[in-house]
């Protein structure tokens, strides 16, 4: 892992409006993440931890939604400084996110190939023509694993299973070589074996592309797989962090142990030996 630091959250406030009141989400939120390193942001629902990620992505809705205090530093630049313009070049080119719902996320009414090429050509440093970037969506598709990309090119999202949806997601956050992969529980609507393979791709792909993950879950098996360091967030506030052994076996606050508890003890008996 790196020494240097990607992502700084800096005393981030985050307040919704709604009928000329205004709710506090988050007072005080700060971590880093570091170049090359996967940290999993871990809680309960309701806890923040998808409210989190679209606000590092600036996809909260502008009209509801404030920053009272804080900063969103990426790669040295304040994104709650950014205009909507200059967002939209850092969305899916340096910071690219895979959402829970794939068949929510992937336009019903497009093909994946067209979708796919649309997003290509959108992020390409030089222009492309459509037949290059088909052929560069193509090429995704394999990295991700997809067989016969020729025909899902063709296909609509409805048509394929969840896996795949999943991966033509990743293939899609993938297309721009982002420095930092937003996984926004990715696994969570998958049967078991289905989520091992998306686990064990992500993996493979951040090695690969040299990729910096934040990955959102509340399933603590996923986390023990994937974190190198772990985040606990409860109702808005940090609670603790650490690395994920540190997280496992010795865990400092009540609301870690409680979550640690909410698991079956087989699972983590069988990777590790838990207080």
């Amino acid at each position: 892992m790196s020494e240097e630091k990607l992502l700084e959250i800096k005393d981030l406030s985050v307040a919704f409006r709604k009928n000329q009141v205004t709710t506090p989400v988050f007072s005080g939120l700060s971590f880093d993440i570091y170049q090359g390193e996967t940290v999993c942001l871990v809680g309960e629902s309701g806890s923040g931890k998808s409210v989190t990620a679209k606000a590092i992505m600036r996809l909260l809705p502008t009209d509801s939604v404030s920053y009272p205090e804080g900063e969103i530093r990426f790669n040295g630049q304040d994104l709650l400084s950014h205009s909507e313009r200059e967002m939209e070049q850092i969305r899916g080119d340096q910071i690219a996110m895979v959402f829970q719902d794939a068949l929510s996320a992937l336009n019903p009414v497009y093909t994946i190939g067209t979708q796919m090429v649309d997003l290509i050509r959108l992020h390409a440093k030089e222009k492309l023509s459509r037949r290059q970037a088909l052929a560069q969506a193509k090429k995704l598709l394999a990295q991700v694993d997809i067989r016969h990309a020729d025909e899902v090119v063709k296909q609509y999202p409805f048509q394929l299973s969840g896996g795949m949806r999943q991966r033509v997601m990743i293939a899609m956050a993938l297309s721009s070589r982002p420095r930092l992969l937003i996984a926004d529980e990715p696994t969570t609507a998958l049967d078991v074996t289905v989520q091992s393979n998306i686990l064990k791709l992500i993996r493979q792909l951040k090695e690969q592309f040299g990729m910096t993950i934040l990955f959102i879950t509340h399933d603590l098996g996923v986390v023990y797989e994937m974190a190198d360091r772990v985040l606990v967030l409860r109702q808005g506030e940090l609670v603790e962090s650490g690395t994920r052994d540190e997280i496992f076996t010795r865990p400092r606050h009540t609301y870690t142990k409680q979550l640690l508890n909410s698991m079956p003890r087989i699972y983590f008996q069988e990777q590790t030996e838990l207080p």
